[in-house]
C-alpha cells in the first residue's frame, strides 16, 4: 500500500480541510499526518509537530530584520517547527506528499528531492489572508509572495478552495490554473426541519475581531421579534469572545457552546433555520471566502443569509438557497432577513437539500481521489 503524508502546520484535531483530506484517502493509502498537537483521531500514523512557543526579543529582532530585508530563506528557518518539522520527517519514504497553506512548502520541497510528487493545497490566497495595516506592509506582505513565488511552480498540482482564487494564483505565480476543491463536509442524510413558532439563526465558526461579528449582532437586533439568534464560536480570541457575550447577549441574542465539528450538521439541522454569515471583505481571502460554514449551512438543510462576497452570492443565488444582502451593512443583512417569510424560508431549506447532494465531501472529493492514484501509480 502506498504511503501519503499530509502535513500541515496547524492542529488537526480542528482542521476540518485536513480532516476531510486524510478521510478521502484513507483505505486506500496509508495515511501518515503531520501537524500540530496528538494524534488526530484519522490518519493511519500521527506525527506530532511541536507548536512554536512565544519568541523572546532576541529572536523577534532578528525576524524582523530578516522580513525587512526581504532575507526570506533565514525567516523561515527561524521558526522552531518548520525545523522540528524536517527533523521527525527527514529518512521516511513518502509516495505523496499533501502540503496545506504555504507555510508548508518549503519542508514538503526539502522533503521531496527524491523525486517524490507534492500537491500543495493552498486553501485561501495566501497572499491576501491578512488585513492589511502598517506592520503587515512593512514587514510580512513580501513573505507569501516569496513562498508562492518560488515553491509553488515546483508543486506537481496546485489546488484552492474556489474558482477567484484559482484564477488570482494563475495570474501571478503559475502558468496553468490551479484546482479546485471546495471546502464541504460529509453528505448528511436529513431532510428540512419546518419552522417553528420562532425563526432560529445561527452564525457559527471562530471568535476573531477580524471578521467583525457584531455586525453580525447588530443585524440580530434589528430582526423582527419572530427571530432569535445563536452564535456557536471557537475561542480563537479569548477577549474579544468575552466582550461579544458582554455586549449583545440578552433576550433576542444567546451565545451556545461549540459541538464537535463533525456534528455541526446534525445540531444545525436539528436547532435552527437560518444560517448568517456577514463578512466585510477588507482581505483578498475575504472578498473571495467561500467557507466551511456555508456548506455546514446546506448540510444542515437551512436558508441562508449572507453578505455579497463574490463566491458565496454566487452560489446562493445559483442554488436558491438563500438571501443575499445589498452591501455589507448590519442594517440591509437584517433588511433582507426580515423580508423572508415562513414559505419562502422552507422553499430556501429545500433547495438546500437538493443543494446537499452536490455540496458534499463524498461529491467533490472524487477528483482529489483520482489525482492521489494518478500519481502514486
Amino acid at each position: 500500500m502506498k504511503t501519503i503524508l499530509i502535513l500541515s502546520f496547524s492542529n488537526l484535531q480542528r482542521d476540518p480541510r485536513v480532516r476531510r483530506h486524510a478521510q478521502a484517502l484513507e483505505g486506500r493509502f496509508r495515511v501518515v499526518t503531520a501537524g500540530y498537537g496528538g494524534a488526530p483521531g484519522y490518519g493511519n500514523q500521527h506525527i506530532e509537530i511541536p507548536e512554536p512557543g512565544r519568541s523572546n526579543l532576541p529572536k523577534k529582532l532578528a525576524k524582523a530584520l530578516c522580513l525587512l530585508f526581504r532575507l526570506y530563506v533565514a525567516v523561515f528557518w527561524l521558526d522552531s517547527d518548520k525545523r522540528a518539522a524536517l527533523q521527525r520527517l527527514k529518512g521516511q519514504r513518502f509516495d505523496l506528499i499533501i502540503a496545506n497553506d504555504a507555510s508548508s512548502l518549503p519542508v514538503a520541497s526539502s522533503l521531496a528531492r527524491q523525486q517524490v510528487p507534492v500537491i500543495a493545497d493552498m486553501h485561501e490566497f495566501a497572499p491576501g489572508e491578512q488585513l492589511p495595516g502598517w506592520k503587515w506592509n512593512l514587514f510580512w506582505k513580501g513573505y507569501p509572495q516569496y513562498l508562492c513565488r518560488r515553491f509553488l511552480p515546483r508543486a506537481n498540482h496546485v489546488l484552492t478552495v474556489c474558482d477567484s482564487i484559482a484564477e488570482l494564483y494563475r495570474q501571478e505565480f503559475l502558468v496553468t490554473l490551479p484546482g479546485v476543491l471546495m471546502n464541504c463536509p460529509s453528505y448528511l442524510e436529513a431532510v428540512p426541519k419546518e419552522v417553528g413558532e420562532k425563526i432560529r439563526l445561527i452564525h457559527h465558526g471562530a471568535g476573531c475581531p477580524s471578521r467583525k461579528l457584531e455586525l453580525m449582532a447588530e443585524a440580530a437586533l434589528l430582526l423582527d421579534e419572530r427571530f432569535e439568534f445563536d452564535f456557536m464560536l471557537v475561542e480563537s480570541d479569548s477577549a474579544y469572545c468575552r466582550w461579544l457575550k458582554e455586549t449583545y447577549e440578552g433576550q433576542r441574542i444567546r451565545f451556545r457552546e461549540p459541538v464537535p465539528m463533525p456534528l455541526i450538521s446534525e445540531v444545525l439541522n436539528r436547532d435552527y433555520d437560518i444560517g448568517v454569515f456577514l463578512l466585510e471583505p477588507e482581505a483578498i481571502s475575504y472578498k473571495y471566502a467561500l467557507p466551511n460554514k456555508l456548506f455546514e449551512f446546506i448540510q444542515g438543510r437551512l436558508a441562508v443569509a449572507v453578505s455579497p462576497n463574490h463566491e458565496m452570492a454566487r452560489l446562493v443565488r445559483s442554488t436558491g438557497v438563500g438571501v443575499v444582502s445589498e452591501d455589507f451593512s448590519s442594517a440591509l443583512l437584517a433588511r433582507a432577513i426580515n423580508a423572508l417569510d415562513e414559505a419562502t424560508i422552507m422553499s430556501m431549506k429545500r433547495a438546500s437539500a437538493v443543494a446537499a447532494q452536490r455540496y458534499c465531501a463524498e461529491t467533490v472529493y472524487s477528483d482529489f481521489k483520482r489525482l492521489a492514484d494518478a500519481f502514486t501509480r
